[in-house]
């Protein structure tokens, strides 16, 4: 007979999204800065020059990371960010 784990649905407590807001909101925070990196040192290469790397982040952040109606991220998002950094064995 199959197991079914429900910790995967099981709903976040608040400290428990807290934990995911803040590291979702580290995690933007750093790859927007290496973005940045990158875009400077593609402004000197005659071809890669123009390419907005942080525009197409911001594009797929806005398809990825599902928002409330009242601008809270979505419990889902928070759900895999919490487990994603935060492990529960």
């Amino acid at each position: 007979m199959p197991v079914i784990y429900l910790d995967k649905h099981r709903p976040l407590t608040e400290k428990q999204k807290k934990m995911a807001e803040v590291a979702l909101s580290n995690e933007i925070n750093d790859v927007m800065a290496n973005l940045e990196i990158m875009e400077e040192e593609m402004d000197r290469t005659s071809v890669f020059g123009e390419l907005n790397l942080r525009e197409v982040a911001l594009k797929y952040l806005g398809q990825k990371v599902k928002r409330n109606p009242d601008g809270s991220v979505d419990e889902k998002v928070l759900q895999h960010v919490y487990r994603w950094y935060f492990r529960e064995e």
